[in-house]
């Protein structure tokens, strides 16, 4: 690494403490992280905490060259005692506090948004998103911290947004000092999850939290971190502790108690009952002991409250039924959230590992219990109709013979105007299969609809129409009724991407995912690109539009930026010129929250035009537009692309590469299309979990295309699952006039291989287990 330039310290706004203790290998990446904050003004105290490998030289060696970071010694005492040393040590009257692990790494920006947040807000501390650093050096979400950190939200509180209960860590947070020391905030020294005591009380002392949705910290992932290791009875011992003491602190704020007793059934212990079966003796006994005390303590109102599965497992708990919570952690290991449906108009759960009865409230079912369960799993244009295939059943209530499928389907508006669809059930035993369970049988939930395109069209410009399937389940002699809005299903789902399909030349049906749910809207086309071109640091734009406007606008997607330039006319035919230096001054703007870090590969705009009255106008991309690619700035491109509502995008980006066409030959598999990224750059297939893994496959590139071949006997070594693919650090991806070609499948060595589309333009390849093909 390059060391970074010699700081003359500067009057500190923010002190941050990270503990040391035997990390040598990594500590170098944290403190270059901590060297390259955009934040300047820091008081770094480094503790060691008593190590034995080579991480107190680095440390020293470090703080020689920059004079913000100090090392200050101490005898092991775990990361508690060394995070209370460090705030003894650090600069008196310092505005703020921040604590870092000595093996994670923060983006440049961090400390510079937490600290923003709170000049702005005066709120008593900031915390930001997190995502996971695994060993392959990739970055992606942190699922722990998907629902809090969703979105920016300033002055904000837990009581306010009870899902901040799961923001109980230190490090992605800045605390303002003086916040800290009027409530004399302290870690618990010689435990686990030390976390838990601070943090939590700190939410609720607060008088408002800043909430980033930038990341803000990167946490790596250590097969060896006690967190990644939970079957131990050390573990479940502090972890109740340390909820045990946060919970008796809320007992004079019934309701506050109640939703953290909750979260802490469902989340914190939650975690440690999931891995009883893999647990010694003396780890089951700890658990029932030191879970089943918080689980006694708690009012019957919190367990009334819980989800179903959850409160038939904290019941065995207080009764200490071990063997029967046993058998039932292994029967939903098989079939997860799996029951039979007993009772007429008092229906209750029933599951098979349990022996003894159990009181009727705790097995009760609630609406929410018998959910509807809606997939596409495909859809195409056919003959200028929409045909429509999918399941729909309610789960727990068995629809194994025809009589038990009863279904309806329609189109439903926001005005809530209704048009009934023609559905013919269908009998598909590898609905039983997807589902995940061994309990019930959902042969006949399968359904297939023909939707007539021209019966979309009203009088309005646009009208939305979303697909809602109703389902009426059986259960013995009585049915539970159940509707909802059928959803995009999963990986083995072959083609329920679709296509924009144009009625005429200006009129269209855009069929679109829109949060997961099928949307069709029927539009009346009033703008459109017919053309692109760049030249002398100008992006010239023309097309043809029937409204007014006078501006176009490129609004950039990932900040409140925009770029707007006046319209030259001709009639119905315009043009706009757009100076190139003024989309690299947006580059790069806006959150990161992909798992990219800092590294976003595209900056995306919208295009549209700007009408008299201010009302912005999206621009068609018609059939036949061409894909454009620009050269810009800084090695990267300009890209025109179609956005899944048929709409043109225009993307400041990475070289990308385009795949116009995938062939499975007698004996390989073979990509072609654009590449503008110079030299040949591996293909790379890359499947995520809970470990990554990583293949790459040889590239051949020459005048802007690539040509990518793997032989069969290579495919036949990579596992099941979904792979993503990439070229250099951006996906793969495929233009629209291309997407007809996808999903590409091939079946051979006894599994089933399909290139195809995900999201709207990505491509991935996913593997899976042979098997009989679908009925109906």
């Amino acid at each position: 690494m390059t060391p970074p330039a010699p700081m003359t310290p500067l009057t500190p706004r923010l002190s941050v403490v990270v503990p040391v203790y035997n990390v040598e290998e990594h500590l170098g990446a944290c403190l270059e992280s901590l060297a390259r904050q955009s934040l300047k003004a820091l008081d770094v105290v480094l503790v060691d905490d008593g190590s034995t490998d080579g991480s107190a030289d680095v440390a020293r060696e470090f703080a020689a060259r920059d004079g913000r970071f100090r090392v200050v010694g101490r005898e092991n005492g775990g990361l508690g005692a060394a995070r209370n040393t460090g705030v003894a040590h650090t600069t008196p009257g310092t505005e703020y506090l921040a604590f870092v692990d000595s093996d994670d790494v923060l983006p440049s920006r961090a400390f510079e948004l937490l600290t923003g947040a709170l000049d702005k807000s005066g709120s008593d501390f900031a915390s930001g998103n997190v995502l996971r650093l695994t060993g392959g050096g990739r970055l992606r979400q942190h699922p722990l911290f998907t629902r809090p950190m969703r979105s920016t939200r300033a002055a904000t509180h837990v009581t306010e947004d009870w899902s901040l209960l799961l923001d109980r860590i230190a490090c992605n947070k800045v605390f303002r000092r003086t916040f800290w020391d009027e409530h004399a905030f302290a870690f618990p020294e010689g435990v686990l999850y030390e976390d838990i005591p601070v943090v939590l009380p700190a939410h609720f002392a607060a008088r408002s939290v800043d909430v980033l949705q930038d990341a803000v910290y990167y946490w790596r992932f250590r097969d060896s971190s006690i967190t990644n290791r939970r079957a131990v009875v050390r573990g479940v011992v502090d972890r109740t502790a340390a909820v045990l003491g946060v919970s008796r602190g809320l007992t004079g704020a019934p309701e506050h108690k109640k939703r953290y007793d909750e979260s802490v059934l469902c989340e914190d212990l939650w975690y440690f009952m999931q891995v009883l079966p893999e647990g010694d003796a003396a780890y089951r006994e700890a658990f029932l002991e030191h879970a089943g005390e918080f689980a006694g303590q708690v009012g019957p109102e919190v367990l009334a409250g819980l989800p179903l599965h959850h409160r038939v497992k904290w019941h065995l708990v207080r009764e200490r039924r071990l063997e029967e919570l046993l058998g039932l952690l292994e029967f939903e290991r098989r079939s997860p959230r799996t029951h039979r449906v007993r009772g007429l108009r008092r229906r209750t759960a029933e599951y098979p590992p349990l022996i003894a009865p159990l009181p009727r409230d705790v097995l009760a079912l609630a609406p929410a219990d018998l959910p509807l369960e809606a997939r596409l799993t495909g859809a195409e244009w056919r003959g200028g109709t929409l045909r429509l295939t999918g399941y729909g059943y309610i789960r727990n209530l068995p629809a194994q013979v025809r009589r038990h499928a009863l279904k309806a389907a329609w189109l439903r508006t926001p005005d809530r105007r209704a048009l009934p669809l023609r559905l013919k059930r269908v009998n598909d035993p590898s609905i039983t299969a997807r589902s995940g369970q061994r309990l019930h049988g959902y042969d006949w939930a399968g359904f297939e609809i023909a939707v007539d395109p021209a019966r979309l069209l009203t009088e309005s410009a646009t009208t939305t129409w979303k697909l809602v399937l109703g389902v009426l389940g059986h259960s013995g002699r009585g049915g539970v009724l159940g509707h909802g809005v059928a959803r995009r299903g999963g990986v083995a789902d072959g083609g329920a991407q679709l296509e924009v399909h144009y009625l005429d030349e200006r009129t269209r049906i855009v069929p679109v995912f829109a949060g997961g749910r099928l949307q069709l809207n029927a539009e009346r086309v009033q703008t459109w690109l017919t053309g692109h071109d760049s030249h002398d640091g100008v992006l010239t734009l023309t097309g043809d539009t029937r409204t007014g406007a006078s501006a176009l606008r490129l609004g950039h997607w990932h900040s409140d930026a925009a770029i707007q330039v006046p319209l030259a006319r001709d009639g119905e035919r315009f043009t706009a010129e757009v100076p190139l230096d003024e989309l690299a001054a947006v580059r790069g703007r806006g959150p990161v929250r992909a798992p990219y870090g800092e590294l976003r590969p595209g900056d995306a705009y919208s295009v549209q035009l700007v009408g008299p009255d201010g009302r912005r106008l999206p621009v068609a991309a018609p059939p036949g537009l061409p894909l454009g690619r620009h050269a810009a700035p800084g090695g990267r491109e300009l890209a025109f692309t179609v956005s899944a509502w048929g709409n043109a995008v225009l993307t400041d980006q990475l070289p990308h590469a385009y795949t116009e066409s995938v062939t499975w030959t007698d004996n390989s598999l073979v990509l072609q299309g654009l590449y503008g990224g110079g030299p040949a750059v591996p293909l790379q297939l890359r499947r995520t979990g809970v470990e990554e893994e990583e293949v790459e496959l040889p590239v051949r590139c020459a005048d802007g295309r690539f040509r990518a071949e793997s032989a069969y006997e290579v495919l036949t070594l990579i596992g099941e699952g979904e792979w993503q693919l990439s070229m250099g650090e951006a996906p793969v991806r495929v233009p629209a006039a291309a997407h007809p070609l996808l999903p590409a499948a091939r079946a051979f060595a006894g599994r089933e291989f399909a290139v195809r589309r995900q999201g709207h333009d990505q491509v991935v390849l996913v593997v899976a287990e042979g098997g009989a093909q679908c009925e109906g």
